[in-house]
């Protein structure tokens, strides 16, 4: 079995310029991970900032991402499919991959944050009308990646002699991976895609984890799937501690109870790696990660050296 791989998210929820994220994103590839990531939105979560906090535009910053850096893999965690017309998204995608020589990655979500669709003047249609969407867009996106020319006549988008080349570097196209926990979307991913990211932030998570992995195992299996050939990877936080003491402030401060310690990512580097050891026996092949530490000076140095 080959060792876990490391993503990171340059550009979660919290803010940064494009410095800032640049500067991220070289020391990321300088200290060995597979990948960086950005999340796609367009608008702020801090109310007492009025929601004004820079949120840059995650296709164009990958493409300046792309200019700063020469090995690392390129991708989204995730993007909206309702903010892009797939045909356009699969030319942005191509483009991509030609600015990076092959580097760029196509993580993909259905959406979810509602005040963002409305103050960007996207129509938030229901849980169902939006995984439809993405269930057609795959459709396309496969087919624009892998055909000459595409014709193609949907419930939302009609393609007529669409032609999108340079087709790929990448064969036959670049990773497609969906973010989803849901259902019906492990379905579809299992099905038309390359891989599933899951979300990993709150203390039921690891319950919904071990839900989702079975569930994956089973529809690969209805689906004749190779697993070796699935990548399972997961989106989480790890907080480095170094001492109990430390770690006991912590836990009170956040208000976290003993018992539901063991479930999150937070610890000495030893513990870390050992919870890490866990969910790669289930299944995980990935992890994108945000690091944090409230008392250590390095803690990204600390995890590429330590637990990486």
């Amino acid at each position: 079995m080959k060792p876990m791989r490391f993503g990171y998210c340059v550009r979660n929820r919290s803010t940064r310029t494009y410095p800032e994220i640049r500067d991220l994103t070289v020391k990321i590839e300088g200290l060995g991970f597979e990948s960086v990531h950005i999340t796609d939105h367009l608008l702020g979560f801090d109310d007492t900032q009025e929601k004004k906090e820079p949120y840059l535009e995650a296709m164009t910053l990958l493409a300046a991402l792309a200019i700063e850096t020469n090995r690392i893999k390129l991708g989204q965690i995730v993007l909206c499919n309702s903010f892009r017309n797939p045909a356009y998204l699969a030319k942005m995608i191509l483009t991509l991959d030609h600015i990076s020589n092959g580097r760029i990655l196509m993580w993909l979500g259905a959406g979810w944050y509602e005040e963002e669709y409305k103050a960007y003047g996207y129509p938030f249609h229901t849980p169902k009308r939006r995984v439809d969407e993405l269930e057609e867009s795959l459709t396309i996106l496969k087919k624009i990646f892998t055909e000459d020319e595409t014709n193609f006549e949907g419930k939302f988008w009609k393609l007529e002699k669409h032609r999108n080349f340079p087709k790929s570097i990448q064969k036959p196209y670049p990773q497609i991976v969906i973010g989803t926990n849901g259902k019906r979307m492990i379905d579809i991913a299992c099905r038309e895609v390359d891989g599933i990211n899951l979300p990993y932030f709150t203390l039921s998570s690891q319950k919904v984890m071990r839900d989702s992995i079975s569930a994956i195992n089973e529809k690969l299996k209805k689906y004749n799937r190779d697993p070796s050939e699935f990548e399972i990877s997961l989106f989480t936080n790890v907080t480095t501690i170094s001492s109990q003491e430390r770690l006991e402030s912590l836990r009170r401060e956040r208000k976290i109870l003993k018992s539901q310690m063991k479930y999150l990512f937070i610890g000495n580097p030893e513990v870390i790696q050992e919870k890490i050891n866990e969910i790669e026996n289930l299944g995980v092949k990935k992890m994108v990660i945000v690091v944090e530490s409230p008392d250590l000076e390095d803690s990204l140095n600390i995890f590429s050296k330590e637990i990486m």
